[in-house]
């Protein structure tokens, strides 16, 4: 009688640290998508912001120094980076034409200079001065930002990075598209 209650023993033994991994499991999986939720909203929140700016800011000169600096003030407190912000001529699809893309710019590259930061010219086939923003043919204007969001436990498939660009994390984008304003002194 007593080996029946040794081997009782040692399954539950084994059937409570199955279920305690099971447990942890789900937690840190639920914690780890909530911090990347929270990130893709975040970076959602300032294309929003950079789009509403951009339709605002039209074709006057420094409208993409408005529109990377009312980004960047949206993005803030996220576990990661944002690698690039395009600002693009869109339909009404929201498809991607012409764009100006930018990065963060490194210390040593020539920078456009905003007061939120510096950044590179990647792209330059949009600039504000071809956009239109008078009349019934008006530009549609968006804005995307991709960015590398970093797993906080890099445990099991929450480590790497699916953006082929050499950093760890996952990267990710948001758009954003708005019609252009008309200009209000024409």
């Amino acid at each position: 009688m007593s080996r029946v209650l040794h081997r009782d023993r040692g399954a539950a033994a084994v059937e409570t640290s199955l279920i305690i991994g099971l447990l942890v499991l789900i937690a840190l999986g639920s914690a780890e998508w909530g911090f990347g939720l929270k990130d893709w909203l975040s970076i959602t929140a300032g294309t929003r912001e950079g789009a509403r700016v951009g339709a605002s800011a039209g074709n006057t000169v420094g409208a993409d120094c408005v529109i990377l600096e009312a980004t960047a003030g949206a993005v803030r407190n996220i576990n990661g980076a944002v690698l690039e912000v395009w600002v693009f001529k869109s339909d009404t699809s929201g498809g991607i034409g012409l764009k100006q893309a930018y990065r963060p710019a490194l210390p040593t590259e020539p920078s456009l200079v905003c007061s939120s930061g510096s950044w590179f010219v990647i792209e330059n086939s949009w600039p504000a001065s071809a956009r239109i923003n008078s009349g019934a043919v008006r530009d549609w204007l968006g804005v995307r930002v991709v960015f590398d969001h970093d797993w906080l436990t890099g445990f099991m498939w929450f480590s790497g990075s699916v953006c082929n660009r050499g950093l760890s994390g996952t990267c990710w984008h948001s758009d954003t598209v708005m019609r252009i304003e008309p200009d209000p002194n024409p």
